[in-house]
Formats: structure tokens, sequence, C-alpha cells
């Protein structure tokens, strides 16, 4: 009966938090799994895959052409202005729900005028690199782009192979899920391998980890299209809310967030340890909860709270992140070596998530 009862807490408790991030994408956009739920959001009229453009050129628009491709906050449809049988013009189309500071990086980048001048067939075949600290908007932009390019072209566009940093990311995901199941890799070698790989493949490399805004993302708009993103996604969230059901408390935030791996390979040097007063533990962890009621308060509200998104998490992304953000992840991480995991115990919004999903701390 005990045990029934734990399931069943368990249950109640993830039901909660899940529903908790379905009222936040109900306020960010009106609309939940990528279904309007808010008044009045249902009698938009679709817009036309190509239209003429008052000067004859053909705008091709991807809202309709890649519905299922996803960035880091959500769809990024594109326009492709043709004229004469060449790329003129490629734009985001705004507004949108991708995360502002992602967009702006590839602005900077000098993305958007990577198809510029070409032949719609050629630009159809171009091989652009994704934007390095901006890997989900622009594999997504370039996407949409291909996905508009496709229809203006008139021929089907056939999907890309998963990239080879995005299997790297699949296979670390399927390590950290797997391997600390079994006794005979939760050794102190293997859990450095992991946390080495957490830290190099999922946060350098692939920029993938969860946060509150990300977690928003596809509560509103749904997991990414793309197999292998999806994959990855469905990967992350069942570390984070079906594995403690099955009383593996914690398992996403000790063996696959990049930030938290980082603050433990801090933690392991040689250091003087500090020791914190039972009192001090409480009152900070008190502020942890607080901080997280404050930012899930603002996302019910609607409000657009800076906060939001700037987790620590987001360093990993520096070139897209205000400084600040990078700082203070660099002072958290330089703290780990006397504090282990300080950010993760007494700041973090997304753990705090999390643990309230878990049980009570």
């Amino acid at each position: 009966m005990n045990f029934r009862h734990d399931i069943l807490a368990r249950l109640f408790r993830l039901a909660a938090c899940l529903l908790m991030l379905a009222a936040a994408a109900v306020a960010h956009n009106g609309k939940v799994l990528d279904h309007p739920v808010a008044r009045g959001s249902g009698g938009t009229e679709p817009t036309p895959a190509v239209r003429i453009a008052p000067d004859g050129a053909r705008v091709a628009n991807s809202a309709a052409l890649a519905v299922a491709v996803d960035g880091y906050g959500g769809p990024v449809p594109v326009e492709v202005e043709e004229r004469k049988g060449r790329v003129a013009k490629v734009s985001p189309v705004l507004p949108n729900d991708e995360t502002p500071m992602f967009f702006g990086l590839l602005d900077e980048a000098g993305f958007w005028h990577s198809w510029d001048e070409l032949p719609v067939e050629e630009a159809l075949s171009l091989q652009v690199d994704a934007v390095a600290s901006a890997t989900y908007s622009s594999r997504a932009a370039i996407a949409n782009v291909r996905a508009a390019l496709g229809e203006l072209a008139s021929v089907p566009v056939a999907p890309h192979r998963p990239p080879a940093e995005t299997l790297a990311a699949l296979a670390v995901l399927l390590a950290a899920a797997v391997l600390p199941l079994f006794p005979r890799t939760r050794s102190r070698r293997w859990r450095t391998v992991i946390l080495v790989l957490d830290v190099a493949v999922l946060g350098v490399w692939n920029d993938l980890f969860l946060s509150l805004d990300r977690l928003v993302g596809w509560a509103t708009n749904g997991l990414p299209g793309t197999p292998a993103d999806a994959a990855a996604a469905l990967l992350l969230l069942a570390m984070a809310f079906l594995y403690p059901l099955f009383g593996r408390a914690s398992h996403y935030c000790l063996h696959a967030c990049p930030f938290g791996a980082l603050q433990e390979l801090a933690s392991r040097l040689r250091l003087p340890k500090a020791r914190l007063a039972p009192g001090l533990v409480r009152a900070l962890a008190a502020f942890r909860r607080l901080l997280w009621a404050a930012v899930m308060l603002s996302l019910w509200c609607g409000l657009e709270a800076p906060w939001t998104g700037w987790e620590l998490f987001g360093a990993f992304a520096w070139r897209a992140v205000p400084v600040l953000v990078t700082a203070l992840a660099v002072a958290a991480v330089a703290l780990s070596a006397f504090v282990p995991r300080a950010y993760c115990r007494f700041l973090c919004p997304t753990g705090t998530l999390l643990k309230t999903a878990e049980a009570p701390d």
C-alpha cells in the first residue's frame, strides 16, 4: 500500500508540474503543443506558401511548409524572395517564437545572406553550416529556407541526415540514460567519462540541455520536428521526469546536465571545501524555491521576464548570451570548486522544477 501511495503521489506531483508548464505555454503564446487554446486564436487566415510581390518577385513563406521544424524556442518561419530565378533575399518572419538573442547571433554572422544571388536550384543544394552558439536556431532556419526554396523550385526537398554533432549527442544521452543503471558502470572512472562527454558534446558542441525557456517552448510548440532532435528531447525529458517515478531521483541533473557536470568536475579539484552551517543551507534552499516561484509567476502572467532566458546553462552558447550570463556561469563553476554544485543546490530554477516534480526537498 505504501508503494502504491508513493507512486500516486509522484504521479500527482509530475502532473502538477506539467500543468505548470502548460499554463506558462498558454500565457506565452496562447497554445499548448501547437494547439491554440486562447480565446480568439483560431481565426487567423493561413499564410500562402508563395505570393507575388508588387514588384513581381515571388516570395515563398515556409510557415506552412516546415510546420514540424522548431528552433530553440519554437517555429522559425522564413521568407525567400526570388527574382529572375535567383535568390534576392532571405529573412526571418517576425515576430516568431524563437529566442531573440539567438536570432541576433545569426544576424551578426551574416547567416541570412548565405544564399544571396544564387540560382534557386543551386541555393537548394547549398550546404550551410550551423552558426556556433546558435545551433538549434540555425539548423531550424536552414530547414525552413530549404523548404521555401523547394517550393519555389517546385521540387520535393529530401530530409537531411542528422549532422555528426546530433548523432554524438544521442550517443552521449543514451550512455547517460543507461550506464548509471548498472553497478559495474557506476565507478568513478565511468562517471568521469560521462561528465566530460556531457560538458564537451552536450554543452559545448550542441548547446543541448533543459531550461525553463526550452521546456516552455516545447510545451507551447511540441517537440522538435526532425526525428533526431525529437529523440534527443525525449531522452532528456525521460531522464528528467520519468526516471524519478521509478526511484531514479535527479537522474538528469546528476548524469546528463552539462552545467551540473562542469560544476562537479570543478568540485573534484583538490581545494579546501567550505562547510556551510545547516541554517545557511536551509536559507539558501528557501531562496532557491522563492526564486523559482517568482520566475514561474512571471511566466504565468505572460511577462517578458529576462531571467527566464538567463539561466546559466546558456553560457555554453556564450556568443549569443549577454556577457553577464557568461561571467556568472564562470563564477558559479569557480564557486563549485569550494561549494560542490553550488548553482544546482541554491539557485537553479529548472532544477527546482524537476525537484518539485519528484518529491519535497
